[in-house]
């Protein structure tokens, strides 16, 4: 028997908390230059969903300060994204059905002129229901629970900096593929809009993040052969 002191009663358990990583994400800059903020625009955004479906939403921007969204919720609980690029599912409130919000944008001017574009997280008012809302202005949404909402609201956080190489450079890799909007494992085609220089940057950044996964998820395959293999010879050699 244990000691004083030992055993798990009277202490709590460690609070599991959604990542950054594992979150479906809105970025405005990419909206921007994919033209998805222009007044009266219909466009979509889409994910892989980790098991082979592909998660979609509508968007519809109103006199360029509105962005209406709605999406069909299929599971209970969504809302991630995996590690493979795409959605685990995520922890939502187990709500299903149609889904719509209403994202106000604003526009703030730049140090050598022009302007960008910037949400204004809905926080409580995520469906329009008049409540109070966050209002922090930010340039990324995350689908952590039942709406797109900032960092802060969808209490999320950024994963381990060090962790597995695989796991880093597969979500790395499942970024550049939602920039270049595709949604497969083939050579993605040019998003319109994009310059030519920019697609060339991240498809080869897109080859190398693929490379990486690819041959540290080998590594760490062998390893595990090895050690199945050793534990097999030491079971082997104690019943002869």
């Amino acid at each position: 028997m244990g000691g004083l002191g030992s055993g798990g009663w009277g202490k709590k358990k460690k609070k599991h908390r959604r990542t950054v990583e594992s979150c479906w994400v809105l970025d405005v800059k990419d909206l921007s230059a994919r033209g998805c903020l222009q007044p009266g625009l219909f466009s979509t955004c889409r994910w892989l969903d980790g098991n082979g479906g592909i998660f979609s939403i509508s968007l519809r921007c109103e006199a360029g300060r509105n962005l209406y969204l709605s999406w069909r919720s299929h599971i209970a609980g969504e809302g991630g994204a995996g590690e493979g690029g795409a959605g685990e599912g995520g922890a939502g409130d187990g709500e299903q059905g149609d889904v719509t919000e209403i994202i106000p944008i604003v526009y703030a001017p730049c140090r050598f002129g022009g302007s960008r574009p910037y949400f204004l997280c809905p926080g409580n008012n995520a469906a329009g229901c008049g409540a109070a809302g966050c209002g922090r202005r930010v340039s990324k949404l995350f689908l952590a629970r039942r709406y797109f909402l900032c960092r802060s609201c969808s209490q999320v956080v950024y994963a381990a900096k060090y962790g597995p190489q695989w796991q880093r450079a597969s979500r790395q890799a499942a970024k550049l593929r939602q920039r270049l909007d595709t949604t497969g494992i083939a050579v993605p085609e040019k998003p319109e809009r994009m310059p030519v220089h920019t697609y060339a940057r991240l498809l080869e950044k897109l080859l190398l993040a693929d490379t990486q996964a690819s041959e540290a998820s080998t590594a760490r395959l062998l390893r595990l052969v090895a050690w199945v293999e050793k534990r097999r010879r030491r079971n082997i050699r104690f019943t002869l």
